[in-house]
């Protein structure tokens, strides 16, 4: 680890060094052209003492230049990620039957797989709103889907879908309010959960029995193991035409991979 710090600081620092030195060593030699590295190797293996004096002398530049090699780097390792995302298919199931925001016939479908406890997942879940309030064209759908981190969370995951065999537009304000009201549900989730549910005006008794229905239960397994197939272990995260979001990501990530996702099927379907 600390090797690896050391060459991840040096490398661009000597680059730094190379930069500084090229021009005096033209100067030096009063000729046209540019400075061999190996010329440059000889001068530093003679002066190695340049390398510090030119960093303790610019340490502002010296900054700028290591920012500027981890935003490159991080550039980088996004594109080679979108790549392999591209090139990897990934086909989540999406039913009818199950609870749907947006547009049902919509060509840009969202899946999202959360935990109604994570508090990035509600934060995504504001963004995701913002996000569909802006689709005028109706070219989004939202299928939510449940990656439960402990047994609480996975019991409200079972009573919304519980709510959702009575009404979907109620499985929605019920996932609305649980987020809203994520900081209440640490102190007594069932408390909450049973006071939503009874300002949806659900059949509170029909509900009770849902809950305990193993349908619901398999259900939840089967949201749980999908996206482990897709490498997904924590929340929230995303499928945009099978292209992944991971984590809180601002609204502008979501529209520039949405983008990516129409381009890349327009180019397919040539």
């Amino acid at each position: 680890m600390i090797k690896t710090l050391r060459l991840s600081f040096f490398i661009p620092a000597l680059a730094f060094v190379f930069c500084w030195l090229a021009p005096q060593a033209v100067d030096a030699r009063d000729t046209a052209g540019s400075i061999e590295p190996s010329e440059v190797r000889e001068l530093l293996a003679a002066h190695p003492e340049l390398v510090l004096d030119v960093l303790r002398d610019n340490p502002v530049e010296l900054v700028e230049i290591l920012e500027q090699a981890v935003m490159a780097k991080r550039d980088a390792d996004q594109r080679r990620q979108e790549q392999a995302d591209l090139a990897m298919v990934r086909n989540p199931e999406v039913s009818s039957k199950r609870p749907i925001r947006g547009n049902p016939d919509a060509t840009v479908t969202i899946v999202e797989y959360s935990d109604f406890q994570c508090p990035y997942c509600s934060q995504a879940t504001e963004t995701v709103k913002r996000l569909m309030a802006l689709d005028q064209a109706g070219e989004l759908r939202l299928v939510f889907k449940h990656l439960p981190l402990n047994p609480v969370s996975h019991e409200l995951a079972v009573a919304y879908e519980a709510v959702a065999l009575q009404s979907h537009e109620a499985a929605w304000k019920l996932h609305d309010r649980l987020f809203e009201q994520q900081a209440r549900l640490r102190g007594g989730a069932e408390v909450v959960l049973q006071e939503i549910v009874a300002e949806l005006g659900l059949d509170s008794d029909r509900f009770a029995e849902d809950r305990k229905r193993p349908e619901m239960a398999d259900l939840i397994q089967a949201d749980m193991e999908e996206a482990r197939k897709f490498g997904f272990s924590g929340t929230p995260m995303f499928l945009v035409n099978g292209m992944p979001l991971r984590g809180a990501v601002p609204l502008s990530e979501f529209q520039r991979v949405i983008e990516l996702a129409k381009t890349r099927d327009s180019a397919g379907s040539n």
